[in-house]
Formats: structure tokens, sequence, C-alpha cells
């Protein structure tokens, strides 16, 4: 009898392996996240932001507290291949089933390969599609929304910009399913962003929104749902503007500034050891530079919305936060 016994413990483990190390089926992941941004505001606004806190005068730059959403859903497709027909013509992602399409998607460059050891893609690569389907990460009245909440921070309900995103095996074309992690994912975010009324200098608060989109990154995914930090790619210019206008202050779709960083910890909870780990790595991330001449950049800019004296570079975290199998209790 122990000896049935144990075979069937041996085979149920066998049976339980590879689930932990492939792509699972179309579905939710809930979990915890922290987040932060920084942004370098345009010589036009800077005075306004004159005592804020999180603003620094001599770079312009505004940094935001740490922000906390307890109930972050990630809807996720069924598996899918690189160049197949789900893939181009799109899939159902997550129990909301929002169809995200290639098209749809824009990669941050390299992906998903770009200096990862051992990693191969291509055509027949295992991968899924991804949707960020509800984050509200707040701070007190600071609030960065995207999914549910992007149209409203006081009621959910179908986004009018989603934020998609993939999600692809290292393994290469043919790379067999107990193969899928390690991989690389990468998300769009469309947020609005709700920022109060601060400091010396009048700035009466604002909701704020990009219309290009931020390209947050991680290539060592290993689980469903991860804990890891996902970057904003600080090489793109990403430009967040009013939503509505304040005359004689600023008019809708005024350029405030620029997305110098952006980071969104998945998976992490708002315990004192997980916001100390998140904030130190992002603080030793180094700080992307706006471009000094936005009318160059994006057509019908004013050349007036420039931005003044670039940041100083920080170094960069001999380590990251290690990625961890753990799933939230």
């Amino acid at each position: 009898m122990k000896n049935v016994i144990a075979v069937s413990l041996v085979f149920l483990l066998l049976v339980a392996l590879p689930a932990f190390a492939q792509f699972p089926a179309q579905g939710d992941d809930l979990t915890t996240s922290l987040g932060s941004f920084k942004i370098q505001i345009t010589n036009n606004f800077a005075a306004m932001f004159a005592g804020c806190t999180g603003y620094d005068a001599t770079t312009q730059i505004l940094k935001s507290p740490t922000l906390y959403d307890g109930l972050t859903l990630v809807g996720r497709s069924g598996v899918i291949h690189d160049g197949d027909n789900s893939d181009v013509n799109g899939v159902a992602v997550g129990t909301a089933n929002t169809t995200v399409s290639e098209s749809m998607l824009f990669p941050p460059p390299g992906f998903p390969c770009s200096g990862v050891t051992g990693c191969t893609s291509g055509a027949g690569t295992r991968e899924v599609h991804t949707e960020v389907r509800s984050l509200k990460m707040t701070s007190g009245p600071v609030r960065v929304r995207a999914g549910v909440w992007y149209d409203s921070a006081t009621q959910s309900g179908p986004p009018s910009r989603v934020s998609p995103g993939e999600v692809e095996s290292h393994s290469g074309p043919g790379g067999a399913a107990a193969n899928d992690f390690p991989a690389s994912s990468f998300f769009d975010v469309f947020v609005q962003v709700d920022m109060p009324a601060c400091g010396t200098g009048g700035f009466p608060g604002a909701t704020l929104y990009n219309t290009s989109p931020l390209i947050v990154k991680n290539f060592n995914i290993t689980a469903f749902p991860p804990k890891i930090v996902y970057l904003h790619d600080a090489s793109t210019a990403v430009p967040i503007l009013f939503k509505n206008a304040n005359p004689p202050k600023w008019n809708a779709d005024d350029i405030l500034g620029y997305f110098v960083l952006a980071g969104h910890g998945i998976g992490f909870t708002d315990s004192q050891s997980d916001i100390d780990a998140f904030n130190k790595f992002m603080d030793c991330q180094p700080v992307g530079t706006a471009p000094s001449s936005p009318a160059a950049m994006s057509p019908g800019i004013s050349a007036a919305a420039t931005i003044g004296p670039g940041p100083t570079p920080t170094p960069t975290c001999d380590t990251a936060p290690a990625p961890s199998t753990a799933r939230p209790k």
C-alpha cells in the first residue's frame, strides 16, 4: 500500500512540475503592485511647481510618492505562437475577452532577447497576449489609473484605452511547453494621472494622460503572476498632457512634461520590506532626458514647450529585486 501511495505521489509531482514552467490557460492574475514615476516639467509650467513635494527646481523633475494598488488585475490569453493567425489577427485576453492583436503592440527595442543569454526567438515561438485590466495605484490624492479605472477614479468600466502587452518565451521556435519560462514581457500602458494642488507656485491640481504608450518591460519573468519590476524604456520620450483646459494656465492637450522614469513593481505588497526594496531599486535607475525640441519630434506641438536643464544620470543598480515564483496568498 505504501508503495502504491509513493508511486502515486511521484506521478502527481511529475504531472504538476511542468505547470510551473509553462504558460497557463487563458485567465486573470490578481496581484498587488507598487509604482512610481518622474516627470520632467516643461519650461512653460515649471514655475507652478515651486515648493511642491518631490519637485527639484534645478532639474525641473517632479518625483511621485510611492503608489500602491492592492487589486491589480492582469489578463492573459491562452498560448499562441509568434506570427500565427491568433497573434496577427487577435486573441481573447483574460476573462474580459479583450481582443489583443500584434498590430496593437509596440514592443521595446530588441524584444524578447536583447541582452538575454540563451534566449532565442522567431516565428513559432510560444507566447501569450496580455492586458493591464485593472490598475489604480494611489498615495493620498495622487493616483495612476489604467484599465477599467482609466476613465474614472470612482467608477470602473470598460476602458476607452486598453493597455495591452505580450509575454514571449525564451525557448524559441518549436520550444517545448515545459520551457515557456523564463520569458520576456512588456506592456504598452495608457494612464490617467490625478495630481493634487501643491506648493507655492500655484499648481491647482490636474488630471494628466499620455497619448503615446508608456512601454514598460522586464526580460526575466518566471511565473504568472511574477514579482518583478517593469521599467519604462527611458530611451523613448513619452509626453504627458493635460486632460482638461484650465484657462489661462493651460489648454487641454498641452504638454506638462515627459516621463523620464517609470516603474511598476508587480507582485510587490505594501509591506515596509517590499516598499524599501522597490524604492531602493528605483532610486538606482538612470533617469532619461526629455527632448529639447518637442516641436521637431511631434507635429503640432508648440516650440515653446521646451525642457530646461537635463537631469544628471544616476548609476544603474548592480542588482534588481529577484524574480519570484511565489503566488500571492
